[in-house]
C-alpha cells in the first residue's frame, strides 16, 4: 500500500482520473516486463543494459542490424536457390513423365510387334507342318540341323528333338558320304544359289528312298542381298514310286527294243535264206531289202534312246543314210544340224525310210552313180522358209550326175513311198522335181516342236 504522503503529493488531475491512471501504469509495467523478458532471451540483463553507454548501445544496435541484414540476405539467397531447385525438380519430373510416356508407347509398340511376330512364326510353322509330303529342314554353314518340319519327321523318321544339332549328312547314303556328295552339294548351293538333289537317301530305319528336290542358301531378307548366308535350306520329296516306275518303263522299253531288233534280224535271215542261190534280180532285191531293214533299225534305236517320245531331225537324217556305203565327202550334211527340231516317233521312222530311198536311187541312177556327182541335204526348221517350207522341211538336191530327162516311166517302191506313203502314214508330203541338173526333192515335215 502507498502511504498518505504519496497520496497528498499526487497531482489533482491524477486524483480526479484515478482509474485511468491506474490502467496506464499497468500497461507500462507490462511493457517493462516484456522488455526484460526480451533482454533475458538475448542474454542481456537489465542492469547490463543500464550500465551501457549510448555509444555501446548504438554499436550493438548496428551490429544487430548488420546481422539481421546478413541473415535476410542469406535467407533471400537460400530462398532463390530453393526456388531454382524446385523449378529444376519440376523440369526433371516433367522430363521423366515424358520419358515414361515414350517408354510406355515403345513398350506397347514392342508388345504389338512381338505379337505380330509370334503370329507370323505360328503361321509359318503351320505352313511348314502342313506340307507333310515335303521334307523341309535348315542347317547352319557347317551343315548341322537347325530346324526340322513335320514332313521331315514323317518321311525320314527322325523327330526334331533327335536330329537338332546333328549333321544333315546322316540322310545321305554311305557311298555318297564317302564320295563327298554332301559337301559338293552345299558348296554348289552357296556358289550358284541352288543345287539339285536327285538321288537315293536314307531313312532313320536304314531304308532308302529316292529324293527329288534342291538345296539353297538361307538368308535374312532384312540384311540385304550382299549379306552372307545364315545357312542352308533343303526341300525334297519322296519320289520312290515314280523312280521305280521309270526304271520299270526303261526296262520294258529296252526289252521291247531288244525283241524288235531280234525280229528284224529274223526277217533279215529269212530274206537272205529265201533268196540264196536265186536269180540276180532277186539277190539284188534281198540286198536292198536288208538295207531298208537296217535303216529302220537305226531309226528304231534312235527313238528308243528318247523313250519313243520322238527323235531329233539331224539324227533321223543320219540314221536313214548310214546303212548305205556313201562317200561322206559327196553328201553334204552341213545344212542339216537342226538339233532344236524334234520329230514325233512315226514321222521319224517314215522320214528315215524316205531318205534311205532317195539315197538308194541316187546310188543307182542319180548323182551318186558317177564320180563327179554330189548331194546336198538341208534341214529347214518351221518358219525358216516360205510357202510349202514354212512347216519345216528337208531339202534333197542332186547335182553333177547324169542328165535327168524327166520322171521315170516305172514307179518302184521308193518312188511310191515318196509320192503316196508319206502322206498316208504321217501327214508328210514330198515335192519331187526332176530337173535336168538332177533330182530336187522337198520333204515337207508335219508340225514339229523344239527339243525337250
Amino acid at each position: 500500500m502507498k502511504d498518505s504522503g504519496d497520496q497528498a503529493t499526487r497531482p489533482a488531475a491524477a486524483r480526479r482520473d484515478g482509474p485511468a491512471a491506474e490502467a496506464r501504469i499497468a500497461e507500462l509495467e507490462a511493457e517493462v516486463a516484456a522488455l526484460r523478458e526480451a533482454l533475458a532471451q538475448t542474454g542481456l540483463s537489465a542492469e547490463r543494459v543500464a550500465g551501457l553507454d549510448a555509444d555501446e548501445l548504438a554499436c550493438g544496435r548496428a551490429d544487430r542490424a548488420s546481422d539481421r541484414g546478413l541473415a535476410q540476405s542469406a535467407a533471400a539467397t537460400a530462398e532463390a536457390r530453393h526456388r531454382l531447385e524446385v523449378a529444376a525438380g519440376r523440369a526433371d519430373v516433367a522430363a521423366s513423365q515424358a520419358d515414361n510416356a515414350a517408354l510406355r508407347r515403345a513398350n506397347a509398340a514392342l508388345t504389338e510387334s512381338r505379337a505380330t511376330l509370334r503370329e507370323r512364326e505360328e503361321r509359318l510353322r503351320l505352313i511348314l507342318d502342313s506340307a507333310a509330303d515335303y521334307v523341309i529342314f535348315t542347317t547352319d554353314l557347317d551343315r548341322r540341323v537347325t530346324s526340322w518340319n513335320a514332313g521331315a519327321e514323317r518321311v525320314l523318321g527322325w523327330t526334331e528333338k533327335e536330329v537338332m544339332g546333328r549333321p544333315a549328312d546322316i540322310i545321305f547314303t554311305p557311298e555318297d558320304r564317302s564320295a563327298g556328295v554332301p559337301q559338293r552339294e552345299a558348296a554348289t548351293a552357296l556358289a550358284e544359289g541352288r543345287a539339285e538333289n536327285e538321288r537315293w537317301h536314307l531313312r532313320r530305319d536304314g531304308t532308302r528312298f529316292w529324293a527329288s528336290g534342291q538345296s539353297m542358301p538361307l538368308r535374312d531378307p532384312a540384311a540385304g542381298p550382299d549379306a552372307p548366308p545364315l545357312g542352308l535350306m533343303a526341300v525334297m520329296r519322296d519320289q520312290t514310286e515314280r523312280r521305280r516306275a521309270e526304271e520299270r518303263r526303261a526296262l520294258l522299253t529296252n526289252e521291247l527294243n531288244h525283241r524288235v531288233k531280234n525280229t528284224l534280224v529274223v526277217v533279215q535271215s529269212l530274206t537272205l535264206l529265201g533268196t540264196r542261190g536265186a536269180s540276180p534280180d532277186l539277190s539284188a532285191f534281198a540286198a536292198a531289202f536288208q538295207r531298208r531293214i537296217l535303216a529302220l533299225a537305226r531309226a528304231h534305236d534312235l527313238l528308243t534312246r528318247e523313250d519313243w517320245t520322238g527323235a531329233p531331225l539331224d539324227g533321223v537324217v543320219r540314221a536313214g543314210l548310214t546303212p548305205l556305203v556313201v562317200d561322206g565327202e559327196r553328201v553334204g550334211l552341213s545344212g542339216c544340224n537342226a538339233q532344236d527340231v524334234f520329230l514325233p516317233a512315226g514321222a521319224a521312222l517314215t522320214l528315215a525310210m524316205a531318205l534311205h530311198e532317195l539315197a538308194t536311187n541316187a546310188l543307182r541312177h542319180g548323182a551318186l552313180s558317177v564320180p563327179s556327182g554330189h548331194v546336198e541335204v538341208v534341214c529347214l526348221a518351221a518358219g525358216s522358209g516360205e510357202g510349202e517350207m514354212a512347216r519345216g522341211a528337208v531339202e534333197w538336191v542332186e547335182r553333177g550326175g547324169p542328165p535327168v530327162l524327166g520322171p521315170p516311166a516305172r514307179r518302184g517302191f521308193g518312188l511310191r513311198l515318196l509320192e503316196r506313203g508319206l502322206s498316208m502314214q504321217t501327214g508328210m508330203g514330198a515335192d519331187l522335181r526332176f530337173e535336168p541338173e538332177g533330182l530336187h526333192c522337198i520333204l515337207r515335215l508335219p508340225a514339229v516342236r523344239g527339243t525337250p
